[in-house]
């Protein structure tokens, strides 16, 4: 379970912090964390590329605080599957910054052998983004295809259910450490999950679910498949970011689309529009890698699938999750003009951070466009979102990583400007970089 480097990957991890372009350049510059662990000043003062918080942590050797999470996790069976190890998805160790270790309740699928599929979409799913999420997601499962989600209210749960409705895997990816149950109504439905898939997190324990690690951790659920299926949420949803995100990595996306008049359409449309593949069944997600995954992809079950995989009433109940957690047509109308009549939209905000300690971000938020008022938007930011914004220059783009020198970590730069580009303060171009509007 636990490998003979677990001990220093554990260290080095936290030495780094989620999301570190600094950590993939270390591994290859390195042969092994144990070997980092025994760089000594000048050799750590010679490393050009990494800054002076990183040169600091790695001069500091203790191990204590990497012993207590490798304690707590041999205590309450959770395993450690690190960079190192052979049951690392191969495909996290494509982006620029893949996690170090990963703490994981349950058993992987083994996702480099098979299709997996990401679903995202609105925590606000409506009646009819419950039943199409929960009827791909019962297709594809019992196709042998494997749903990766973040277990958050909306289509992550409804998709998740769907999944074990079918007796396939689901793999749900957390925002908090791997001891933390958020929402605590998803109580049940994450036990089921790790009895059938694995619930996972690059977080160590007792990381509580603040609603910057979001943003972070949704490049983990889209890193870990081939492709992205976004159900529902309007332009400025956490589930467009993430379909950003998807792309950027070179992952296949796919959008369900919707009526024209109703903000939950608005997102998944507009991908459409942008070359997103269509996907009215699961079949046109499946026909999509029939040629890669066709010894994989259980075709019978497919079609058996067929007479059973209508959403039911109770169907997602069994799990604890509430179907009544949809806003209807008129609802999500009535809502739009209030906001459209509000001088200031911040009401959004709020909510993201008194509820999105959970997932409100990967693809489970709903915010609105917010207002024109720069100022107003800012002041409703954390101080460390406000303070990337000012840093950024105004005549040209920016990467994460040069925050740095100003002492702002790389998790805490990408988590900023996603947030001020979900508030419409910048836009995120080619290349993993941000501009100012």
């Amino acid at each position: 379970m636990y490998d003979e480097n677990c001990l220093y990957w554990i260290w080095l991890a936290e030495s780094c912090g989620v999301a570190s372009k600094d950590f993939a350049r270390l591994i290859g510059r390195f042969e092994n964390p144990f070997e980092i662990y025994r760089l000594e000043g000048e050799e750590i003062s010679a490393i050009d590329f990494i800054g002076d918080r990183l040169r600091d942590a790695l001069s500091r050797k203790s191990l204590e605080g990497a012993y207590s999470i490798l304690r707590y996790c041999k205590e309450n069976k959770v395993d450690i599957v690190t960079y190192g190890d052979e049951r690392y998805p191969s495909r996290l160790k494509m982006l620029e910054n893949p996690p170090a270790v990963l703490y994981c309740i349950g058993k992987l699928p083994d996702f480099n052998n098979r299709l997996c599929v990401g679903v995202v979409g609105t925590r606000k799913i409506s009646a009819y983004g419950m039943e199409a999420a929960y009827k791909i997601s019962y297709e594809l499962a019992s196709a042998n295809v494997c749903i990766v989600s973040g277990m958050a209210l909306g289509v992550d749960a409804v998709s998740a259910c769907g999944a074990l409705e079918a007796g396939g895997d689901t793999v749900a990816v957390l925002g908090c450490g791997i001891d933390i149950v958020y929402p605590k109504a998803h109580t049940k439905l994450r036990r089921a999950i790790a009895g059938r898939g694995a619930v996972i997190t690059e977080y160590p324990p007792s990381t509580p679910p603040a609603g910057r690690n979001f943003p972070v951790r949704n490049r983990i659920i889209s890193g870990l498949c081939q492709g992205v299926l976004v159900i529902e949420g309007n332009l400025s949803s956490g589930a467009m970011i993430t379909a950003k995100k998807a792309v950027a990595q070179g992952r296949d996306l796919f959008a369900l689309p919707g009526k024209i008049n109703e903000s939950n359409s608005e997102g998944p449309n507009e991908l459409i529009k942008d070359g997103a593949n269509v996907a009215l069944r699961s079949e046109d997600i499946i026909l999509h890698y029939d040629f890669l995954y066709h010894d994989t992809i259980d075709y019978r079950g497919l079609k058996r699938s067929k007479n059973r995989s209508d959403f039911k009433v109770g169907a997602v109940e069994k799990y604890g999750v509430s179907s009544e957690v949809y806003y209807s047509a008129a609802e999500l109308a009535a809502r739009a003009s209030e906001r459209a009549s509000a001088p200031v939209v911040n009401n959004d905000r709020a909510e993201l951070a008194s509820e999105s300690g959970g997932q409100e971000y990967s693809g489970q938020t709903d915010n609105r466009e917010v207002s024109d008022n720069s100022d107003t938007v800012l002041a409703a930011l954390d101080e460390v979102t406000r303070r990337v914004f000012n840093l950024m220059p105004l005549d040209r783009a920016v990467s994460p990583d040069e925050f740095a020198s100003a002492g702002v970590g790389i998790a805490e730069a990408i988590t900023s400007l996603t947030m001020l580009e979900i508030s419409g303060l910048v836009s995120s171009l080619p290349g993993g970089t941000y501009i100012r509007k």
